[in-house]
């Protein structure tokens, strides 16, 4: 354990990783090695142990060029290539957001976002009874979407199968920029 997960207080050093301020490549190299040692679980990881053992780490360099803490989580998508297709709203189902097991303040933050976005469904499905309306159904998917990403992403701390501190694409079956082969 680092003297900076025993300060803090932690049992894991990976829920101390935020407080790393690391410079751009130190993340990078976090994520690279997080994926080649197994800690990295997701379609990325699946696809990177699917290819030769001397294909591998080429695979890394090419196709993991960010990363990007968030309340949430980590973001691996590479602005520079385009713009967030989620808005910067990861629980939507994001394909590149990884969330750590264990991590409190991640947790914490979701279940904000939960009881927030539980708060406005409701608000907006008592307009719509109200007003009869048709827009308001498109606010009511969008915030039922992200109440169901949430509790995939809070379900990675019930997994049995993960170790804690691991991160983990919480939406496998969601379209990937990464396929396995």
């Amino acid at each position: 354990m680092d003297q900076q997960t025993r300060w803090f207080g932690r049992e894991n050093p990976k829920d101390t990783q935020a407080y790393h301020h690391a410079n751009f490549e130190e993340r990078l190299q976090w994520v690279k090695d997080g994926i080649r040692n197994g800690e990295i679980y997701g379609t990325i990881a699946q696809v990177y142990f699917a290819l030769p053992e001397a294909e591998r780490d080429i695979f890394l360099e090419g196709q993991i060029q960010a990363v990007h803490f968030t309340p949430l989580g980590m973001c691996i998508h590479d602005f520079a290539i385009d713009p967030c297709p989620y808005y910067l709203n990861c629980a939507r189902k994001c394909p590149e957001y990884l969330r750590t097991k264990g991590n409190q303040q991640e947790r914490t933050n979701l279940i904000q976002v939960q009881r927030r976005t539980k708060q406005a469904l409701e608000l907006v499905q008592a307009q719509a009874e109200a007003e009869n309306g048709e827009v308001a159904q498109a606010w009511i998917q969008h915030y039922e979407e992200t109440l169901s990403g949430v509790e995939a992403a809070l379900a990675i701390d019930d997994d049995p199968t993960i170790s804690n501190g691991a991160m983990v694409q919480p939406f496998p079956n969601h379209p990937s920029r990464f396929q396995p082969l």
